[in-house]
């Protein structure tokens, strides 16, 4: 019996090209590309050069500096903007952390956490957080761009990015101790409007498929990214874009280190747009406010249950 063929990721260039501006057949091109992938697997893998390998070695150093700080500063809150706080700890296991930050897309917001952590300072920590952020705010904004594009709903576009919030996190799972692989974080949709991924050349993040296949990608290189697209995403599309449920899957003898940018509806409300509604596509969410599904999941969490964007918000 022939041996089931293991589906890849699609793979999206959008690195800054003169023929990648809306209007050209290139964009046109690449619209497409990105629903049809978001709406196979919830994900696709970006290319981006923007990303310098000097960029690449200074981020993960800094990455590192933040990790290595002493337990009790990791800790710190800063004062809360709205009630999220600046900067964020968690800790998912004895060989799991992951420290959230937000306002890493503008220089002040960078250098106020890096005040933070390094009252001294830490220029290289400061100015590549910064730079990689923003290089991730602008994907983002090109693929919502995209994805409203395609589904005849731009005319939302801009509100969508004035009502948008930016989380930089920096997560580092530890390497095996036994030379076995764990399951380093368990399989879950995501609570954001969208995630990007990019990892420190060590690979873990396994996509599942409709069929239910565990898919490992290829080893991230230095300027690759993991584009996800999230619960309320998926939400928004009326169920057109599929909400990718994946899990990282941690080996022997190398530590991961990843950043996790994940995007934020602060608005009053998010809901479907009547363009991605009809006959063939019922109304299948209400009308929902973000924060207050992201306040849930953190309480239904803590009692360790499940909480749906369908038990949310579904209809």
């Amino acid at each position: 019996m022939a041996s089931q063929r293991v589906p890849k990721l699609p793979v999206v260039d959008l690195s800054l090209r003169e023929d990648l501006r809306p209007g050209t057949e290139t964009w046109e091109s690449i619209c497409k590309e990105v629903c049809n992938a978001l709406e196979e697997y919830g994900c696709f893998v970006i290319e981006c050069k923007q990303v310098s390998l000097n960029l690449y070695s200074e981020i993960y150093t800094a990455v590192q500096d933040l990790f290595d700080l002493p337990l009790e500063i990791k800790q710190q809150k800063a004062a809360h903007r709205g009630d999220w706080p600046i900067g964020r700890m968690y800790s998912y296991g004895p060989k799991h952390e992951r420290i959230d930050t937000e306002d890493l897309t503008t220089l002040e917001g960078a250098q106020n956490f890096t005040n933070l952590m390094w009252p001294s300072g830490n220029d290289r920590f400061c100015k590549s957080a910064h730079e990689m952020s923003k290089i991730m705010m602008n994907l983002d904004q090109t693929i919502v761009r995209m994805v409203f594009q395609n589904y005849g709903a731009e005319k939302y576009y801009e509100s969508q990015i004035q009502s948008t919030e930016y989380i930089t996190g920096s997560a580092k799972y530890e390497e095996s101790e036994t030379n076995e692989n764990y399951l380093g974080l368990l399989g879950h949709t995501d609570k954001s409007f969208s995630t990007i991924l990019h990892q420190n050349g060590v690979n873990g993040l396994e996509i599942q498929t409709k069929e239910g296949q565990w898919i490992l990608n290829d080893p991230p290189s230095h300027s690759s990214f993991i584009y996800v697209a999230s619960d309320a995403f998926k939400a928004w599309s009326n169920g057109r874009i599929r909400s990718c449920y994946h899990r990282v899957i941690t080996g022997a003898n190398k530590t991961r280190l990843a950043l996790v940018f994940a995007t934020f509806h602060k608005g009053s409300v998010l809901s479907v747009p009547e363009e991605l509604v009809d006959e063939e596509h019922p109304l299948r969410y209400r009308p929902f406010n973000h924060r207050e599904y992201r306040k849930l999941n953190v309480e239904y969490g803590m009692k360790k249950m499940e909480y749906s964007i369908e038990a949310h918000c579904g209809v």
